[in-house]
């Protein structure tokens, strides 16, 4: 049997428009958004998440997941829900991924499909790119997927291949053309140690510039500290859209999630008092209690739309501070 394997013959079902004018185009865009997440995924784009290691890449991969298929809001941002997404899953095997999984998702799990793991190995004996790239194409497609993630872009390219090259990956992104809207986790160069060792921009991703210059979007999360269960979230690259500035995101080790702004918020779906919070600020965040009251101090900081802080502190009849989310938070006027 050929280790090449066969493309199918009808391709990917697209939406595509009769337009033929600007006016058409522009009013067909209009009918037909391509925004899914607002400054975050493009529908039929092809997109890159970067970052060092231990950055919570594929955790908030899974969110995304989770968002798209079911309709949660993603870094404060509305999802509309209902797509049909799928996990190519190169860097870990079944078992170990299957317990990362169940960390992440309580039973039942939403309906996210998986490469399964014969055809995982194919792709990865692949003797060149474009090949790997086909047994992943024709799975999606057999699948009917709206949205695929690829960990990683590095399991794309056979043992010996020259990532540096940019014919080379710009080969790579146009067989990921035959993809449905593409998420792809690209890792970043080792860091140097010392002042210049912490780097920001598309330029850290390992392989050829055109990794940078080829997808429509790119983000980034950068660990400043790698004690800390906080990364930021970057804009690198927006086609259709706007680069904000970064967002910080905190890593809950309770429910195996990123949650944007302030480690507290999601903490507040009723009021609390900060005993409780602080309380909660160790089996979540693995922060002591100086820690967890500096972190408290700066809910006065997080505003909504119109700049208005979004916490309301209330004292109690025991003399303590109850907190209580007001209106929906968009910024954090100080970061902790």
């Amino acid at each position: 049997m050929s280790s090449t394997p066969e493309v199918l013959n009808e391709p990917r079902v697209e939406r595509f428009t009769v337009a033929s004018t600007v006016a058409e185009l522009i009013a067909d865009s209009k009918q037909h958004p391509l925004i899914w997440v607002r400054d975050v995924v493009q529908e039929d784009g092809i997109h890159i998440l970067h970052g060092a290691e231990e950055s919570f890449k594929t955790m908030l991969t899974l969110q995304l997941h989770e968002s798209l298929t079911v309709g949660k809001p993603f870094l404060l941002r509305e999802v509309k829900g209902g797509l049909r997404t799928g996990i190519a899953e190169l860097e870990m095997k079944a078992r170990p991924f299957g317990s990362r999984l169940g960390k992440f998702f309580s039973d039942p799990a939403p309906d996210i499909r998986v490469l399964p793991a014969n055809l995982r190995r194919n792709v990865l004996s692949g003797p060149a790119p474009k090949d790997r790239i086909r047994y992943i194409v024709n799975w999606a497609k057999s699948e009917g997927l709206d949205f695929l993630s690829i960990d990683s872009a590095v399991k794309l390219f056979p043992s010996g291949c020259d990532l540096s090259r940019p014919d080379v990956a710009s080969e790579v992104f146009n067989q990921l053309q035959q993809l449905p809207t593409t998420w792809i986790i690209a890792h970043d160069r080792k860091q140097l140690p010392g002042p210049f060792g912490s780097q920001s921009g598309n330029a850290e991703i390992v392989g050829s510039g055109r990794f940078a210059q080829d997808p429509d979007v790119v983000h980034q999360l950068i660990r400043p500290d790698g004690r800390a269960p906080m990364v930021q979230f970057h804009w690198g690259k927006m086609r259709d859209g706007e680069k904000l500035d970064p967002m910080p995101l905190f890593f809950d080790r309770a429910d195996f999630r990123l949650y944007p702004l302030h480690p507290y918020l999601h903490l507040l779906s009723s009021p609390s008092t900060g005993r409780e919070l602080i309380s909660q600020a160790h089996p979540r965040f693995g922060w002591k209690e100086r820690t967890a009251r500096e972190h408290l101090s700066t809910l006065a900081k997080v505003v909504d739309s119109s700049g208005v802080p979004c916490v309301r502190e209330i004292t109690t009849s025991k003399h303590e501070t109850r907190y209580e989310l007001v209106s929906v938070p968009v910024a954090l006027l100080e970061s902790p």
